[in-house]
């Protein structure tokens, strides 16, 4: 399943980014005492009942109802149970898919590492944003890129490039939001789940100690959240839209807080992504902005490209994107004038999305090729677009990507490459990453 959100939602997000939900910090406002930090939770409960109880008394329909449900160990899950390092910050400007990222991050790290993992959100913006990079992600003068927004795979295509202290991106699964048992065992196996939802008051409950949203299936989405765990059995009674059945999703919202929500399982997820990082690489290499639109090239049975560096140490790792559900590689090392095989390893790349592969064996390199071989198709850069705003940029230079074709090797800049490969798009530099260790 491709994303949803790809280039043309990054324009179009660039265009439209003050109407866009992921507003700031004052949004906490529909919910005012999950918002503000110093609100204690007694006091967010006691609140919360009151509500309820006013509530309740003038609807004559939630009369009935009472709400002291309270979880059973079947059929639920949540990772605030076991994590005591993760923070629910409530954002600021128009960074919610920042916050949703980062904590999809904190929270596998968390669970992986018995670690905190220390992130800034405007480092983070200026890592996507920020000036200094030859490609990627810009916007114009004059524009305030805290406002823009953005989405997870903007996340992924720049911090797989490596991000700071020692902190790489070395994996983002794309899962089909419909698929609510994959989404379960990811936050079980993996952490949280950045998600795209619909945020508007008017879908918003207050009952007992519970924060809920249930707004079905809109034809659009306007803020990230991160997915934190579920309840199967979460009553359908306790959303102020009606639910046609019991289960929520629970979430932290960078717009409420440090409050939990729940979210029915009617409410359709725009995308749903799971992010990891890893402390254990010293470098990494890269030419490419990312596989930005999916985009791929085939070269019949299968497609070899391959990216050559210039850099002496010890190779650790491959990174490479996925453009489908599966498909099996070949990892080669080589010299850097692709004669000679220094190392091999096969691999399969089991979910859409961005992959680190892990070398069996660690190479010693200084000028040498990473080669990989694609069952299905190798992934590229796509072309630079841009607008009034801000662009999508990405640079193709001599000597960095070829592609195996007609039986020699080709350089992805050339001129003729889209020609010669019978594509749509003029493709940019191979998305290979070379990974060193510490």
């Amino acid at each position: 399943m491709k994303i949803k959100k790809q280039l043309s939602a990054f324009l179009l997000a660039l265009s439209l980014a003050v109407m866009n939900g992921c507003g700031d910090s004052s949004a906490g406002d529909k919910l005012s005492s999950a918002a503000d930090p110093s609100v204690s939770s007694s006091q967010a409960e006691s609140s919360s009942a009151a509500d309820s109880s006013s509530s309740a008394a003038d609807s004559s329909s939630q009369a009935a109802v009472v709400y002291d449900y309270e979880h059973g160990t079947d059929g639920y899950y949540n990772l605030m149970d076991e994590l005591k390092l993760f923070q629910m910050k409530t954002q600021q400007a128009g960074t919610c898919w920042l916050y949703a990222g980062r904590a999809s991050m904190q929270t596998s790290y968390e669970k992986q590492t018995g670690k905190e993992l220390k992130m800034e959100i405007y480092d983070m913006l200026d890592a996507v944003y920020g000036a200094g990079k030859q490609e990627g992600f810009f916007v114009n003068s004059g524009v305030d890129k805290g406002e823009v927004g953005g989405w997870q795979w903007m996340i992924t295509d720049t911090l797989s490039r490596g991000y700071k202290d020692g902190i790489t991106l070395d994996s983002s699964i794309i899962i089909d939001p419909t698929d609510r048992e994959a989404i379960k065992n990811a936050i079980k196996t993996r952490g949280g789940i950045a998600a795209e939802v619909l945020d508007k008051p008017m879908y918003y409950g207050t009952f007992g100690k519970y924060y809920t949203t249930n707004y079905g299936s809109p034809d659009e989405f306007d803020h990230d959240v991160t997915i934190v765990g579920y309840d199967d059995h979460f009553p359908k009674e306790y959303f102020s839209t009606p639910a046609s059945q019991d289960g929520a999703w629970i979430v932290y919202n960078s717009n409420t807080g440090m409050m939990l929500n729940y979210l029915s399982y009617d409410s359709k997820l725009g995308y749903a992504i799971s992010h990891t990082v890893s402390d254990k690489y010293s470098q990494v290499l890269s030419y490419d902005a990312g596989n930005e639109m999916d985009r791929y090239v085939k070269t019949g049975g299968s497609t070899k490209v391959a990216n050559v560096f210039h850099k002496a140490g010890k190779l650790a790792a491959v990174g490479t994107f996925n453009d489908f559900d599966k498909q099996s590689i070949k990892i080669e090392i080589m010299s850097a004038d692709l004669k000679n095989v220094l190392y091999t390893q096969d691999a399969v790349l089991d979910y859409h999305g961005y992959h680190t592969v892990e070398l069996t064996k660690p190479v010693e390199v200084s000028d040498f090729a990473v080669v990989v071989t694609y069952e299905k198709g190798a992934p590229v850069e796509g072309e630079s677009i841009e607008n009034g705003e801000g662009m999508y940029k990405t640079v193709s230079e001599k000597g960095q990507s070829f592609v195996f074709a007609g039986g020699t090797w080709k350089d992805l800049s050339d001129a003729d490459a889209k020609t010669v490969l019978k594509t749509d798009f003029a493709p940019g530099n191979a998305c290979i990453k070379a990974l060193y260790a510490k």
